[in-house]
């Protein structure tokens, strides 16, 4: 749980520092340059320490997964809002809970109320009083993003590879499926200047490869349903970092969303 807990806090110290630099580059630049940069950063680990045969069909499935979750959530935020973006995805512990229920799983009650308190905190956290913002494509983009992260949790649960390892292969699959973007978006990579790369470089390492390192060290033994509720710990981490780096003082909304969050995550302990 510690380890998903760590990712959650450098996803929200990338989303706070987000509107300092990263506003400039649109998705079908940030996207591939993500994936690519980050595949090629673990490659000798990959190569290093290649997984096994019998894991390799699986670790595909954890980077279309990984692809989606990330394309569809950049998409989201572009056609939306960040603030919709974040809480649509955040709607991933709900989708794996359902699934469990329609699976038969019996579920605590304590459970299953600890995922309703989560996300009313992540809605009055993150969305707040104005409500959602957008149209049906971008709200359809935010929920493909919610399918795509549940599934990419779901995946990696019980993985024997090493994380860095895992993440590489599935970096490596995004870099496959947005080369056709990045290619096509050439020139806008080469017209990037220092702040720009440095921007992306910040993304690749710290919202990229340590912290979705840490949450797949996490999801190795820590069930994918409550993997992905830990994680929104995120918006919590962004709003208190967003304090004092961009001078956002925290609403009595978000003070409450926060706190309802922590007693979701709290109720669902191991």
């Amino acid at each position: 749980m510690i380890y998903v807990a760590l990712a959650a806090l450098l996803w929200g110290l990338g989303g706070a520092l987000a509107g300092r630099f990263m506003e400039a580059i649109p998705p079908s630049v940030l996207i591939p340059l993500r994936f690519l940069l980050s595949f090629l950063l673990l490659l000798p680990l990959v190569l290093r320490f290649p997984p096994s045969a019998r894991e390799r069909p699986r670790l595909l499935w954890v980077g279309f997964a990984l692809s989606g979750a990330q394309a569809f959530y950049y998409l989201a935020i572009h056609a939306t809002t960040v603030a919709t973006g974040i809480f649509l995805q955040y709607l991933a512990p709900a989708l794996l809970t359902l699934y469990a229920l329609v699976r038969g799983e019996r579920l605590p009650l304590r459970a299953l109320l600890g995922v309703a308190l989560a996300l009313l905190g992540a809605y009055a956290l993150v969305v707040g009083p104005g409500g959602l913002a957008g149209g049906p494509l971008g709200v359809g983009y935010g929920l493909l993003s919610a399918v795509s992260f549940a599934l990419y949790a779901a995946f990696s649960y019980g993985l024997k590879t090493p994380p860095l390892v895992s993440l590489g292969v599935a970096t490596g699959v995004g870099s496959l499926l947005s080369l056709p973007v990045l290619l096509l978006h050439l020139p806008q990579v080469l017209a990037l200047d220092l702040e720009g790369w440095g921007a992306v470089a910040y993304l690749v390492v710290f919202g990229t490869v340590v912290p979705f390192g840490l949450f797949l060290l996490g999801v190795r033994t820590f069930p994918a349903r409550q993997a992905t509720l830990v994680a929104m710990l995120e918006p919590v981490a962004g709003a208190v970092f967003a304090w004092p780096l961009a001078g956002e003082p925290l609403s009595p909304s978000a003070l409450l969303g926060g706190a309802l969050i922590l007693a979701g995550v709290y109720l669902n302990r191991r």
